[in-house]
């Protein structure tokens, strides 16, 4: 059997530059870093750079990254498109601290793709465009109460995990069962002002709403003259139109980041008109008007980038990727069946796959099979997270696949 000691000294011993640098980092850093979910331990892996689907640590060493960023890095590492289009902005100046012509045209695509984004404005993360949307739920409708869910994550400050959060914002939450009805139904009442909903958790353990579960939602909001938002910063990307055209349930506000910033910082909540209205001053009058602004807001540089991006970004790219997914998680399904591995489980849609581990030993389990990946050249998420990325291929998810089978076979013997 594989010892969980042997494979995180291995690490040790073979990653003295990372572990310099985190322990200079601990000096002035609280946990060594600035995101937290980069924490494992001993000390997480200190990247150099990356290009294409791989990435190579302070040690020189190189990885196939199955992370992806955590879903941002939809287009890879290093891409060319989005290269050169950071390159053109040197030519042309940036933080001008004016409109730029940029952010209608980034505004037109996004509404293309999501047309629940009848207007939309910019921003500089998901988490602020979440708070920005309940924010302006809860003007319109003039209530306090916002309808969430178990284990579900709008970012640092709006996040529900099973053991609560103490950094959430002191907003009114009502703490619905994701994915159930029949949990949901009793909490519904006339001082919801906003219903917000990921159609797929990501931090939550990769776990996908029904059709039904959404419709129900749908169906409330207008029951109750709520508004339904959805957070689609990572789910966007499963569907050229988001789950929600994916599905056919469309929300009244949405919220998008991660990718489509292009790999640089990025938000933007949008919504029916009406709503949305609420910023604009020439026909609301200023008196009547939610002030919105932020330094980098629309800057040039996420524009540019989004921008040619979204030339990346077809319909067919994503089912290719989603396709792709779908059989590295059916694989990896199959392997632990035929193996009667019953440790480890596999859940998701598309490209982005959950990896679960239960029974007393699942945290062994989890950190053994993380290492073992490491030591053979692959990178997923500690907590157990995998997503590809539009340069990933049959050959690279065939040889993660196959590291998989052989962790199981070492495992057990």
């Amino acid at each position: 059997m594989l010892a969980k000691d042997v494979l995180v000294e291995e690490f040790i011993v073979s990653n003295p530059r990372s572990q310099k640098a985190f322990e200079r980092a601990q000096e002035i850093l609280p946990g060594g870093n600035t995101r937290s979910v980069f924490n494992s331990f001993p000390f997480p892996l200190v990247l150099e750079s990356g290009c294409g689907c791989e990435v190579t640590s302070l040690d020189g060493k190189v990885y196939t990254d199955f992370s992806s960023d955590f879903t941002a890095a939809l287009y890879g590492h290093s891409n060319p498109v989005i290269y050169d289009s950071l390159r053109e902005i040197f030519s042309t100046g940036f933080a001008l601290g004016g409109v730029v012509e940029k952010e209608a045209e980034l505004g037109e695509i996004i509404r293309k793709r999501l047309p629940s984004m009848g207007k939309i404005r910019f921003c500089n993360s998901g988490t602020e465009a979440n708070m920005y949307a309940l924010a302006t739920a809860l003007v319109f409708t003039g209530r306090k109460k916002i309808l969430v869910f178990d284990r579900g994550y709008h970012g640092g400050t709006m996040s529900f995990p099973d053991k609560g959060n103490p950094l959430n914002l002191p907003h009114d939450f009502i703490i619905g069962k994701f994915d159930s009805i029949e949990g949901t139904q009793p909490l519904l009442n006339a001082d919801i002002a906003a219903i917000i909903v990921e159609p797929l958790q990501a931090a939550g353990g990769v776990r996908p709403a029904s059709k039904e579960f959404l419709a129900f939602l749908r169906k409330a909001a207008d029951e109750l003259h709520a508004i339904l938002i959805f957070d689609e910063c990572v789910t966007s990307r499963l569907h050229f139109n988001g789950m929600q055209g994916a599905l056919g349930v469309i929300p009244d506000m949405t919220v998008v980041g991660k990718y489509m910033g292009g790999g640089l910082p990025f938000g933007a909540f949008g919504g029916r008109e009406d709503i949305m209205n609420l910023y604009d001053p020439y026909s609301q009058g200023i008196e009547n008007t939610l002030f919105h602004s932020g330094t980098f807001n629309g800057n040039i540089f996420t524009l540019n980038a989004a921008i040619a991006a979204s030339k990346l970004v077809t319909a067919e790219a994503l089912l290719r990727l989603n396709n792709l997914g779908d059989r590295l998680r059916a694989s990896a399904h199959a392997i632990m069946e035929a193996s009667g591995f019953e440790d480890m489980y596999f859940t998701g849609h598309g490209s982005e796959i959950g990896v679960h581990f239960r029974g007393d030993d699942a945290v062994t389990v989890r950190e053994s099979f993380f290492y073992y990946l490491l030591r053979h050249g692959f990178m997923i998420g500690f907590r157990g997270f995998i997503c590809l990325n539009l340069l990933h291929t049959d050959e690279s998810v065939d040889r993660l696949l196959q590291c998989i089978q052989r962790f199981v076979d070492e495992y057990q013997n």
